[in-house]
């Protein structure tokens, strides 16, 4: 009986002695196994199985846009057509499906039919006067000048917008000598970029740096280096204040598993809540669940752990200022100190302060029915 070889080039495989329709199902089997798998090749590695490529998504347009919205539906016809391959009538379909309902509304009733059977460039003309609301470039120049860049907006994405913008501004004059159109949007944007920064300290370095001819990449590397600063240090900053966070976690947790001191006699009055039970200078983990006064706030001078009747400042509470005619005294306290000053005024204050009593008033009234009270002028220290 013969034997088959593999139809592959390159393959070497070779039936044994077998009937024909054994071996056309061994040349099956093999072709199966070795051919329609990944093989190495001199190294190499080549997929016999192509992956499945999407389907390309076709561009959409509507009706009062703006002349930069037309500039990117072009942009993406284009596109859609270099992938799709269209040609002729189909072109002009596809072209039609792209406008929305009331776009596509609009051009019907506008050429009193339907387009299908028109030219590509008289569909586009077409389309092109519905979809676009035309504008005085000067308009749109101004608009570019008063963009700005957003807060969170990086300087890449930024630029993009300023392009989009000033492809429809016309920036192009023409050459004195060869009369040739001459574009100077770059320049344009990098001063627009430079204006429109939203960070005022990049914008500072940027005024201020001694390269006053940067080119506008040359602007986007400088900027972008100036982010990226600022993102790195705020994420520094971030981490020193989470390390902190975590050391005053891992004292606080120390603190509650220090092993507690020697334990006082616990008949003895407590320093914090003036109770027996616990000792008197027990440690924070026995105050914390046997003392009442842990984690209370002291009426008298404000500190945390303790009662009012057993703080410092308890033995000064009792003295209270009072404005007599005998001593004027005002107290201060505070956790650890009282201070107490004198105030008793002189005696020829004393002495006015008598005289303008109301009883005495009325007793020399009473004395002195028919005469006129005598007047004096009073010279008391300043107070």
């Amino acid at each position: 009986m013969p034997r088959y070889r593999c139809p592959y080039p390159e393959c070497t495989y070779e039936t044994d002695d077998a009937e024909d329709q054994l071996a056309a199902t061994l040349l099956s089997i093999h072709s199966a196994g070795a051919h329609n798998h990944t093989q190495a090749n001199g190294g190499s590695t080549t997929q016999a199985a192509t992956a499945k490529v999407e389907k390309v998504r076709r561009p959409t347009v509507s009706a009062a846009g703006s002349s930069e919205e037309w500039s990117y539906f072009e942009t993406r016809w284009k596109d859609y057509v270099e992938a799709t391959k269209i040609t002729g009538k189909d072109m002009v379909i596809q072209l039609l499906e792209c406008c929305d309902e009331p776009l596509r509304k609009d051009l019907t009733r506008n050429a009193g039919g339907t387009l299908t059977n028109k030219p590509i460039e008289e569909v586009m003309a077409a389309i092109k006067k519905l979809a676009v609301r035309v504008e005085n470039f000067m308009v749109a120049r101004l608009r570019l000048h008063n963009m700005r860049q957003d807060r969170d907006e990086t300087i890449r994405s930024f630029g993009a917008r300023l392009r989009g913008q000033a492809g429809i501004c016309k920036f192009t004059i023409k050459c004195a000598h060869c009369e040739n159109d001459v574009n100077y949007t770059e320049n344009i944007l990098r001063d627009v970029v430079t204006r429109g920064v939203a960070d005022s300290d990049i914008q500072l370095d940027l005024l201020s740096d001694k390269n006053q001819d940067m080119t506008l990449e040359e602007v986007f590397q400088f900027i972008e280096a100036k982010e990226a600063g600022k993102r790195s240090a705020g994420h520094l900053v971030d981490s020193q204040g989470l390390d902190a966070a975590r050391s005053s976690y891992r004292r606080a947790k120390l603190e509650d598993t220090k092993p507690p001191s020697k334990p006082d006699n616990k008949n003895e009055t407590c320093s914090y809540c003036g109770k027996q039970g616990h000792g008197k200078n027990a440690g924070p983990r026995i105050r914390k669940n046997e003392c009442p006064a842990y984690g209370k706030a002291c009426d008298a001078c404000g500190r945390q752990n303790h009662f009012e009747a057993v703080s410092p400042a308890k033995e000064n509470s009792d003295l209270t200022g009072s404005v007599t005619n005998r001593a004027l005294r005002t107290q201060y306290s505070k956790p650890h100190q009282t201070i107490t000053l004198d105030c008793t005024p002189p005696p020829r204050l004393q002495r006015a302060q008598r005289l303008l009593d109301p009883a005495t008033l009325e007793t020399t009234a009473l004395r002195y029915p028919y005469r006129h009270m005598p007047t004096r002028r009073l010279h008391g220290p300043r107070i």
